[in-house]
Protein backbone atom coordinates (compact mmCIF):
# COMPACT_ATOMS: atom_id res chain seq x y z
CA UNK A 1 0.00 0.00 0.00
CA UNK A 2 1.24 3.47 -0.86
CA UNK A 3 1.43 5.77 1.63
CA UNK A 4 1.44 10.05 1.49
CA UNK A 5 2.95 11.88 3.83
CA UNK A 6 1.96 15.65 3.91
CA UNK A 7 4.53 18.09 3.89
CA UNK A 8 4.21 20.74 6.98
CA UNK A 9 3.40 24.11 5.63
CA UNK A 10 6.07 26.15 7.18
CA UNK A 11 4.98 29.28 5.82
CA UNK A 12 1.53 28.86 7.47
CA UNK A 13 2.92 27.99 10.44
CA UNK A 14 5.51 31.05 10.72
CA UNK A 15 2.00 33.57 9.97
CA UNK A 16 0.01 31.42 12.91
CA UNK A 17 3.08 32.04 15.17
CA UNK A 18 3.86 35.55 14.54
CA UNK A 19 -0.15 36.03 15.38
CA UNK A 20 -0.05 34.28 18.18
CA UNK A 21 2.90 36.22 19.34
CA UNK A 22 0.67 39.72 18.71
CA UNK A 23 -1.79 38.20 20.35
CA UNK A 24 -0.17 37.45 23.71
CA UNK A 25 1.90 41.24 23.56
CA UNK A 26 -1.33 42.47 23.19
CA UNK A 27 -2.70 40.97 26.30
CA UNK A 28 0.55 41.50 28.02
CA UNK A 29 -0.10 45.29 27.42
CA UNK A 30 -3.74 45.33 28.28
CA UNK A 31 -3.89 43.65 31.60
CA UNK A 32 -0.23 45.45 32.71
CA UNK A 33 -1.94 48.46 32.08
CA UNK A 34 -4.60 47.52 34.78
CA UNK A 35 -4.18 47.70 38.46
CA UNK A 36 -4.52 44.85 40.38
CA UNK A 37 -7.90 46.60 42.14
CA UNK A 38 -9.36 46.40 38.65
CA UNK A 39 -9.30 43.17 38.43
CA UNK A 40 -12.74 41.23 39.32
CA UNK A 41 -12.53 37.05 40.25
CA UNK A 42 -14.98 35.25 39.41
CA UNK A 43 -15.21 31.86 41.51
CA UNK A 44 -17.74 29.04 41.91
CA UNK A 45 -19.27 27.91 44.56
CA UNK A 46 -21.62 24.85 45.55
CA UNK A 47 -25.30 25.30 45.93
CA UNK A 48 -27.46 22.79 48.07
CA UNK A 49 -30.73 22.29 45.97
CA UNK A 50 -33.21 21.15 48.73
CA UNK A 51 -37.17 19.94 47.81
CA UNK A 52 -39.84 20.48 50.34
CA UNK A 53 -43.03 17.99 49.29
CA UNK A 54 -46.60 18.85 49.70
CA UNK A 55 -49.96 16.98 48.68
CA UNK A 56 -48.62 13.98 49.30
CA UNK A 57 -46.13 13.35 47.21
CA UNK A 58 -42.41 11.48 47.75
CA UNK A 59 -39.36 10.80 45.50
CA UNK A 60 -41.16 7.32 45.29
CA UNK A 61 -44.13 8.71 43.67
CA UNK A 62 -42.40 11.18 41.04
CA UNK A 63 -40.61 10.90 37.83
CA UNK A 64 -38.48 12.39 35.15
CA UNK A 65 -37.74 15.01 37.54
CA UNK A 66 -36.07 18.08 35.98
CA UNK A 67 -34.08 20.91 37.54
CA UNK A 68 -33.75 23.78 35.07
CA UNK A 69 -31.12 26.46 36.32
CA UNK A 70 -31.06 29.79 34.92
CA UNK A 71 -28.54 32.41 35.85
CA UNK A 72 -27.84 36.26 35.17
CA UNK A 73 -25.00 35.97 32.97
CA UNK A 74 -26.79 34.04 30.55
CA UNK A 75 -26.74 30.25 31.55
CA UNK A 76 -29.18 27.98 31.01
CA UNK A 77 -28.61 24.23 31.78
CA UNK A 78 -31.03 21.12 32.69
CA UNK A 79 -30.42 18.36 35.09
CA UNK A 80 -31.69 15.34 36.07
CA UNK A 81 -32.62 15.27 39.78
CA UNK A 82 -33.58 11.97 41.74
CA UNK A 83 -32.99 13.96 45.53
CA UNK A 84 -31.98 17.21 47.19
CA UNK A 85 -28.62 17.70 45.63
CA UNK A 86 -25.67 19.65 45.73
CA UNK A 87 -24.39 21.20 42.37
CA UNK A 88 -21.25 23.81 42.18
CA UNK A 89 -21.91 26.79 40.00
CA UNK A 90 -19.98 30.02 39.53
CA UNK A 91 -21.10 32.86 41.86
CA UNK A 92 -24.59 34.69 40.58
CA UNK A 93 -28.11 35.45 40.89
CA UNK A 94 -29.69 32.07 39.89
CA UNK A 95 -34.00 31.25 39.07
CA UNK A 96 -34.72 27.66 39.53
CA UNK A 97 -37.56 25.51 38.24
CA UNK A 98 -38.40 22.04 39.10
CA UNK A 99 -41.36 19.93 36.80
CA UNK A 100 -41.81 16.36 37.45
CA UNK A 101 -44.69 13.59 36.63
CA UNK A 102 -46.46 11.83 39.39
CA UNK A 103 -46.36 8.26 38.97
CA UNK A 104 -50.02 6.84 39.89
CA UNK A 105 -51.34 10.05 38.89
CA UNK A 106 -52.35 10.28 35.56
CA UNK A 107 -52.75 13.87 34.83
CA UNK A 108 -50.65 15.01 38.21
CA UNK A 109 -47.03 16.79 38.10
CA UNK A 110 -44.78 18.13 40.72
CA UNK A 111 -44.02 21.63 40.01
CA UNK A 112 -41.85 24.30 42.31
CA UNK A 113 -39.68 27.42 41.73
CA UNK A 114 -37.40 29.52 43.67
CA UNK A 115 -34.51 32.52 43.14
CA UNK A 116 -31.02 32.60 45.19
CA UNK A 117 -27.91 33.89 45.22
CA UNK A 118 -24.99 32.65 45.08
CA UNK A 119 -21.63 34.00 46.13
CA UNK A 120 -20.59 31.91 49.04
CA UNK A 121 -21.84 28.50 49.96
CA UNK A 122 -25.51 28.81 49.82
CA UNK A 123 -28.93 26.55 49.92
CA UNK A 124 -32.61 27.02 47.90
CA UNK A 125 -35.60 25.52 49.34
CA UNK A 126 -37.79 24.52 46.48
CA UNK A 127 -41.48 23.76 47.50
CA UNK A 128 -43.26 21.32 45.51
CA UNK A 129 -46.76 21.11 45.36
CA UNK A 130 -48.95 18.74 42.66
CA UNK A 131 -50.36 20.72 39.98
CA UNK A 132 -53.21 18.31 37.54
CA UNK A 133 -53.51 18.82 34.02
CA UNK A 134 -54.55 16.73 31.56
CA UNK A 135 -52.36 16.73 28.00
CA UNK A 136 -54.70 14.54 26.34
CA UNK A 137 -58.80 15.75 26.19
CA UNK A 138 -62.21 14.91 24.57
CA UNK A 139 -62.73 18.18 21.89
CA UNK A 140 -66.29 17.07 21.18
CA UNK A 141 -68.34 14.13 21.80
CA UNK A 142 -71.33 13.57 19.70
CA UNK A 143 -73.56 10.46 20.62
CA UNK A 144 -77.53 12.43 20.51
CA UNK A 145 -77.87 10.98 16.46
CA UNK A 146 -78.63 12.50 13.10
CA UNK A 147 -81.46 10.21 12.58
CA UNK A 148 -84.44 9.01 14.82
CA UNK A 149 -83.14 5.47 16.66
CA UNK A 150 -80.06 5.37 13.69
CA UNK A 151 -77.35 5.06 16.54
CA UNK A 152 -73.97 4.17 15.26
CA UNK A 153 -72.98 7.96 13.83
CA UNK A 154 -71.30 8.61 16.92
CA UNK A 155 -68.22 9.86 17.22
CA UNK A 156 -65.56 10.93 19.75
CA UNK A 157 -62.74 13.52 18.59
CA UNK A 158 -59.55 13.94 21.00
CA UNK A 159 -56.87 16.35 20.98
CA UNK A 160 -53.60 17.21 22.24
CA UNK A 161 -54.20 19.96 24.62
CA UNK A 162 -49.90 20.26 25.70
CA UNK A 163 -47.37 21.44 23.58
CA UNK A 164 -45.31 18.22 23.89
CA UNK A 165 -45.87 14.62 21.76
CA UNK A 166 -48.20 12.63 23.59
CA UNK A 167 -48.82 9.04 22.72
CA UNK A 168 -52.50 6.94 22.83
CA UNK A 169 -51.22 3.43 23.17
CA UNK A 170 -52.93 2.36 25.96
CA UNK A 171 -55.05 5.21 26.38
CA UNK A 172 -58.62 4.10 27.43
CA UNK A 173 -61.92 4.69 27.36
CA UNK A 174 -64.97 4.35 29.55
CA UNK A 175 -68.73 5.36 30.14
CA UNK A 176 -70.31 5.36 33.00
CA UNK A 177 -74.16 5.88 33.42
CA UNK A 178 -74.38 9.49 34.43
CA UNK A 179 -77.87 11.11 34.32
CA UNK A 180 -78.11 11.08 37.94
CA UNK A 181 -80.00 12.50 40.67
CA UNK A 182 -78.36 11.11 43.37
CA UNK A 183 -75.99 9.43 44.16
CA UNK A 184 -75.05 6.08 42.32
CA UNK A 185 -74.84 3.22 44.46
CA UNK A 186 -71.18 2.92 44.12
CA UNK A 187 -70.95 6.39 45.40
CA UNK A 188 -73.89 5.98 48.51
CA UNK A 189 -71.70 3.21 49.51
CA UNK A 190 -68.18 5.20 49.48
CA UNK A 191 -66.61 4.34 46.35
CA UNK A 192 -66.50 8.33 45.56
CA UNK A 193 -63.45 7.81 44.04
CA UNK A 194 -64.21 4.84 41.66
CA UNK A 195 -65.80 4.87 38.52
CA UNK A 196 -68.15 2.24 37.22
CA UNK A 197 -68.39 1.24 33.43
CA UNK A 198 -71.87 1.47 32.48
CA UNK A 199 -73.25 -1.37 29.97
CA UNK A 200 -71.74 -1.70 26.54
CA UNK A 201 -67.51 -1.97 26.30
CA UNK A 202 -64.36 -0.36 27.71
CA UNK A 203 -62.08 0.32 25.01
CA UNK A 204 -58.53 0.87 24.72
CA UNK A 205 -55.63 2.05 22.22
CA UNK A 206 -53.75 -0.38 20.92
CA UNK A 207 -49.75 0.06 20.76
CA UNK A 208 -46.58 -0.50 23.08
CA UNK A 209 -46.12 2.88 24.23
CA UNK A 210 -44.46 5.01 21.50
CA UNK A 211 -46.05 3.43 18.14
CA UNK A 212 -49.21 6.37 18.26
CA UNK A 213 -47.94 9.58 18.67
CA UNK A 214 -50.25 12.59 18.84
CA UNK A 215 -48.31 16.39 18.27
CA UNK A 216 -49.15 18.74 20.12
CA UNK A 217 -52.69 20.55 18.56
CA UNK A 218 -53.56 17.43 17.10
CA UNK A 219 -57.11 15.83 17.44
CA UNK A 220 -58.06 12.12 16.45
CA UNK A 221 -61.48 11.38 15.46
CA UNK A 222 -62.93 7.51 16.95
CA UNK A 223 -65.94 6.60 14.80
CA UNK A 224 -68.33 3.92 16.25
CA UNK A 225 -68.77 3.23 12.64
CA UNK A 226 -66.02 4.69 10.26
CA UNK A 227 -68.28 5.43 7.06
CA UNK A 228 -70.52 8.07 5.67
CA UNK A 229 -73.45 7.86 7.51
CA UNK A 230 -75.47 10.23 5.61
CA UNK A 231 -76.62 7.72 2.96
CA UNK A 232 -76.83 4.78 5.15
CA UNK A 233 -79.07 7.00 7.52
CA UNK A 234 -80.71 8.99 4.44
CA UNK A 235 -80.19 11.87 6.51
CA UNK A 236 -78.34 15.48 6.23
CA UNK A 237 -77.88 15.61 10.01
CA UNK A 238 -75.64 12.07 10.12
CA UNK A 239 -71.68 12.83 9.97
CA UNK A 240 -69.33 11.62 6.78
CA UNK A 241 -67.03 9.66 9.36
CA UNK A 242 -65.08 7.58 6.69
CA UNK A 243 -62.13 9.56 7.39
CA UNK A 244 -62.33 9.10 10.91
CA UNK A 245 -59.09 7.51 12.70
CA UNK A 246 -60.22 5.12 14.58
CA UNK A 247 -62.92 3.02 14.87
CA UNK A 248 -65.23 0.80 17.55
CA UNK A 249 -65.21 -2.62 15.60
CA UNK A 250 -66.90 -5.05 17.56
CA UNK A 251 -66.00 -8.53 15.94
CA UNK A 252 -68.60 -9.90 18.43
CA UNK A 253 -71.97 -8.25 16.87
CA UNK A 254 -74.03 -9.34 14.08
CA UNK A 255 -73.91 -7.65 10.97
CA UNK A 256 -70.72 -5.35 12.30
CA UNK A 257 -68.59 -4.11 9.61
CA UNK A 258 -65.19 -3.75 9.76
CA UNK A 259 -64.53 -0.54 7.89
CA UNK A 260 -61.04 0.97 6.94
CA UNK A 261 -60.22 2.45 10.21
CA UNK A 262 -58.10 1.51 12.63
CA UNK A 263 -59.56 -0.56 15.75
CA UNK A 264 -59.57 0.48 19.41
CA UNK A 265 -59.03 -2.71 21.48
CA UNK A 266 -62.13 -4.00 23.02
CA UNK A 267 -60.31 -5.12 26.93
CA UNK A 268 -64.09 -5.57 28.56
CA UNK A 269 -68.14 -6.11 28.05
CA UNK A 270 -70.93 -6.66 30.30
CA UNK A 271 -73.60 -6.21 27.47
CA UNK A 272 -73.03 -8.46 24.29
CA UNK A 273 -76.05 -6.62 22.88
CA UNK A 274 -75.16 -3.11 22.98
CA UNK A 275 -73.47 -2.53 19.23
CA UNK A 276 -72.07 0.81 19.97
CA UNK A 277 -69.75 2.16 22.09
CA UNK A 278 -71.17 4.90 25.21
CA UNK A 279 -74.88 5.28 23.71
CA UNK A 280 -76.56 8.66 25.16
CA UNK A 281 -78.83 10.52 22.88
CA UNK A 282 -79.81 11.83 26.02
CA UNK A 283 -76.33 12.50 27.74
CA UNK A 284 -74.01 9.96 29.61
CA UNK A 285 -70.48 10.45 30.98
CA UNK A 286 -67.24 9.63 29.48
CA UNK A 287 -63.67 9.11 30.51
CA UNK A 288 -60.20 9.41 29.57
CA UNK A 289 -58.05 7.25 31.84
CA UNK A 290 -53.74 6.14 31.77
CA UNK A 291 -52.85 3.74 33.82
CA UNK A 292 -49.51 3.48 35.38
CA UNK A 293 -46.64 2.38 33.54
CA UNK A 294 -45.79 -0.82 32.92
CA UNK A 295 -49.81 -1.73 33.65
CA UNK A 296 -51.67 -2.85 30.11
CA UNK A 297 -55.13 -1.97 29.81
CA UNK A 298 -55.86 -5.87 28.86
CA UNK A 299 -54.04 -6.81 32.44
CA UNK A 300 -55.77 -4.62 34.69
CA UNK A 301 -59.41 -5.34 32.77
CA UNK A 302 -58.50 -9.10 33.56
CA UNK A 303 -57.98 -8.76 36.96
CA UNK A 304 -60.87 -9.36 39.48
CA UNK A 305 -60.09 -7.01 42.00
CA UNK A 306 -61.01 -4.16 39.06
CA UNK A 307 -64.68 -5.45 38.83
CA UNK A 308 -67.07 -5.01 40.64
CA UNK A 309 -71.47 -6.16 40.97
CA UNK A 310 -73.46 -3.50 41.93
CA UNK A 311 -72.61 -2.72 45.85
CA UNK A 312 -75.75 -3.25 48.09
CA UNK A 313 -77.55 -5.43 45.40
CA UNK A 314 -77.87 -8.62 46.53
CA UNK A 315 -77.72 -11.41 43.64
CA UNK A 316 -76.19 -8.55 40.83
CA UNK A 317 -74.59 -10.59 38.27
CA UNK A 318 -73.61 -7.92 36.06
CA UNK A 319 -70.08 -6.98 36.31
CA UNK A 320 -68.44 -3.33 36.11
CA UNK A 321 -64.72 -2.40 35.16
CA UNK A 322 -64.05 0.35 38.03
CA UNK A 323 -61.62 3.12 36.74
CA UNK A 324 -60.19 5.21 39.91
CA UNK A 325 -60.03 8.90 39.89
CA UNK A 326 -56.31 8.82 40.03
CA UNK A 327 -56.27 7.30 36.49
CA UNK A 328 -58.58 9.89 34.75
CA UNK A 329 -56.98 12.39 32.21
CA UNK A 330 -60.36 13.86 31.37
CA UNK A 331 -63.96 13.39 32.35
CA UNK A 332 -66.94 14.92 30.44
CA UNK A 333 -70.31 14.83 32.37
CA UNK A 334 -73.06 15.27 29.90
CA UNK A 335 -76.67 15.97 31.32
CA UNK A 336 -80.24 15.14 30.15
CA UNK A 337 -81.17 19.08 29.17
CA UNK A 338 -84.64 18.31 30.07
CA UNK A 339 -84.11 17.53 33.43
CA UNK A 340 -83.78 20.18 36.37
CA UNK A 341 -82.04 17.85 38.72
CA UNK A 342 -78.73 16.92 38.37
CA UNK A 343 -75.91 14.79 40.38
CA UNK A 344 -72.17 14.51 39.29
CA UNK A 345 -70.76 11.47 37.95
CA UNK A 346 -67.55 12.39 38.66
CA UNK A 347 -65.43 13.94 41.76
CA UNK A 348 -65.25 17.49 41.38
CA UNK A 349 -61.29 17.52 40.47
CA UNK A 350 -62.07 15.18 37.73
CA UNK A 351 -65.22 17.16 36.94
CA UNK A 352 -67.30 19.86 38.63
CA UNK A 353 -70.85 20.01 36.51
CA UNK A 354 -71.78 18.76 33.40
CA UNK A 355 -73.19 20.23 30.17
CA UNK A 356 -76.53 19.95 28.92
CA UNK A 357 -76.83 17.52 26.38
CA UNK A 358 -77.12 18.71 22.59
CA UNK A 359 -80.79 18.41 20.87
CA UNK A 360 -81.70 14.99 19.96
CA UNK A 361 -81.49 13.12 16.71
CA UNK A 362 -80.35 16.97 15.61
CA UNK A 363 -76.53 16.07 14.28
CA UNK A 364 -75.34 18.67 17.01
CA UNK A 365 -72.73 17.88 19.16
CA UNK A 366 -70.84 18.64 22.41
CA UNK A 367 -67.46 20.95 21.78
CA UNK A 368 -64.70 22.03 24.10
CA UNK A 369 -64.37 25.91 23.91
CA UNK A 370 -61.37 27.39 22.54
CA UNK A 371 -59.63 30.20 24.77
CA UNK A 372 -56.68 30.96 22.14
CA UNK A 373 -55.12 30.51 18.99
CA UNK A 374 -50.99 30.72 18.08
CA UNK A 375 -49.72 30.59 14.64
CA UNK A 376 -53.04 28.72 13.70
CA UNK A 377 -53.56 26.26 16.54
CA UNK A 378 -56.48 26.86 18.97
CA UNK A 379 -55.80 25.39 22.68
CA UNK A 380 -58.86 24.22 24.25
CA UNK A 381 -60.55 25.33 27.63
CA UNK A 382 -59.84 22.92 30.52
CA UNK A 383 -61.03 23.47 33.77
CA UNK A 384 -62.50 20.55 35.05
CA UNK A 385 -66.28 21.78 34.74
CA UNK A 386 -67.86 20.74 31.64
CA UNK A 387 -70.90 23.26 32.43
CA UNK A 388 -67.50 25.81 31.68
CA UNK A 389 -65.63 24.12 29.21
CA UNK A 390 -68.11 22.75 26.69
CA UNK A 391 -70.58 24.12 24.13
CA UNK A 392 -73.51 22.32 23.31
CA UNK A 393 -75.39 22.16 19.93
CA UNK A 394 -72.77 22.70 17.70
CA UNK A 395 -72.19 21.65 14.58
CA UNK A 396 -71.05 18.33 13.91
CA UNK A 397 -67.49 19.02 12.51
CA UNK A 398 -65.19 15.78 13.04
CA UNK A 399 -61.70 16.65 12.30
CA UNK A 400 -61.63 20.27 11.79
CA UNK A 401 -59.54 22.79 13.27
CA UNK A 402 -61.23 25.73 15.10
CA UNK A 403 -60.21 29.21 13.84
CA UNK A 404 -61.93 31.36 16.13
CA UNK A 405 -62.19 31.94 19.81
CA UNK A 406 -65.69 30.94 21.95
CA UNK A 407 -66.58 34.04 23.96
Amino acid sequence: MNQQHNKPNTNKMKTTSKLLAALLLGSAALFSSCSSDDKETVKNYPMTVKFMMNDGMSWSNLSDMKLIVTNDKGLRDTIDVKADTTITFVQGQYNFIVTGKVKDEAAAYAQGAANASLFGAATVNISLNKIVRSPLVFKSIFTTGGKQYYMKDGYFEIVNNSDEVQYLDGLILSAPFGQQTGKNAWQANGYEDLYASGQGQVLAFPGSGHDYPLKPGQSIVIANDATNHKPLAKSENCPDLSKADWEVYLSYANGEVDYPAKNLNVIFKNNPYMKAFGLGVMGRAYLLARLPQGMTPEAYAADKKNVMGTPGVPGSKMEFLMIPSKYVLDAVDIWNAESTEHYGTFLPKDDAQGVLASKTWEGKCVRRKVTKIVNGRPYYQDTNNSANDFLNNQPLTPGVTPTAVDK
